[in-house]
């Protein structure tokens, strides 16, 4: 016998609407094709973006209340629309790799704090997988993690490790290499209870909030499309709003900001990434971040009116500039772009004011 199906409103799906159709729906909620043309922006939708995705950042833009164009979005041209996503696209290029640098180094600082308790390497991995053990319903003992290491023996990149460590006989440094982010996030956990160890846990709060955006960014969701809704489930550790406070983010944005839970992820991946990598690292994804930022402030002016979205881009800017300084000398020729740069981040930051 099959399974009944969900009763679906059908009456509610959306139709399939083509390139020119979407323009005109656009048209309809008072997007503007002031700054690319009708033609030009049918030809992007059919060739560089999707409907969906492309519209889904007009939740950054407020609507008329009242009057003829009630219900209509204010100041948005589908230009607009273009810069946003291209500026979410290469933000989720600099945070997915700083998500990773950070997973590699809390398994580094993790493995030395094993290390100093005087952990047996096998035995406290021994422990934690016991510690999922549970029994179904046919009285069979069931694991699921290690029916989640076990998946990796069809993985070219960890079945050789697998052949050489049968019965989950795996010393934590091979461990750490098998499971997933999640994963090893509850590992973190039982170690921290397991030495009564507080900056651990709480280390481990930091993490979950970098696996959130982590995944976000892996599957290529958009990031920069709801920064004025999104309400934060949870509050941002205090070790996060303290890192906003020492570089000089001032007590209204903090509060502002970390109500939203992308503003939350984005502050604590760049707080928890400057915190634990090495000089290195971080002086090389700092390059990069800079380079993101030249960018963002390409077309600022678009969002004057917009004080949402100035404050937002005006916070990841202090966040790249208070984490990640220049310490670079600056060339003759880059001196006349650094100063049109400091002047357009001062501009914003008096039009983001209001948006806070």
């Amino acid at each position: 016998m099959s399974e009944s199906r969900p009763n679906t409103d059908k009456t509610k799906r959306k139709p399939w609407l083509t390139p020119a159709q979407q323009v005109e729906h656009l048209k309809s909620k008072g997007v503007r094709f002031e700054k690319i043309s009708e033609e030009d922006a049918r030809t992007y939708l059919e060739r560089n973006n999707n409907f969906f995705r492309i519209r889904s950042y007009r939740t950054n833009f407020e609507k008329v209340a009242e009057g003829a164009r009630a219900g209509q979005y204010v100041n948005l041209d589908f230009k607009m629309l273009i810069d946003l996503s291209i500026i979410d696209m290469l933000l989720r290029n600099e945070l997915l790799p700083m998500t990773l640098d950070i997973e590699h180094f809390a398994k580094v600082n993790l493995l030395r704090e094993i290390e100093r308790h005087g952990e047996d390497g096998y035995a406290i991995v021994e422990d934690f997988l016991a510690e999922a053990d549970w029994i179904n319903s046919e009285g069979r003992t069931c694991n699921r993690t290690k029916d989640e290491i076990a998946r990796g023996q069809s993985s070219a990149y960890t079945s050789g490790l697998l052949e050489k460590h049968p019965e989950h006989d795996y010393p934590v440094w091979i461990f750490m290499e098998l499971v997933s982010f999640g994963t090893f996030l509850r590992f973190m956990k039982f170690c921290a209870d397991r030495f009564g160890d507080k900056r651990l846990r709480d280390d481990y709060y930091v993490l979950q909030n970098v696996k959130a955006l982590r995944n976000a960014c892996a599957h290529n969701n958009c990031v920069l499309n709801n920064m004025i809704g999104c309400p934060a489930r949870y509050n941002a550790q205090p070790a996060v709003t303290q890192g906003l406070e020492s570089i000089g983010i001032s007590l209204s944005q903090r509060r502002s900001k970390m109500k939203n839970e992308v503003f939350q992820q984005i502050a604590t991946v760049l707080y928890a990434h400057q915190r634990w990598v090495s000089e290195g690292v971080r002086r090389n994804r700092g390059d990069s971040l800079r380079k993101f930022s030249n960018r963002m402030l390409k077309n600022w002016e678009f969002y004057k009116d917009n004080g949402q979205v100035v404050s937002g881009f005006f916070f990841i800017l202090r966040m790249i500039s208070g984490w990640y300084p220049d310490g670079n000398p600056v060339a003759q020729d880059d001196r006349a772009s650094r100063g049109t740069k400091e002047k357009a981040v001062e501009e914003m930051g008096n039009c983001g004011a209001a948006g806070e």
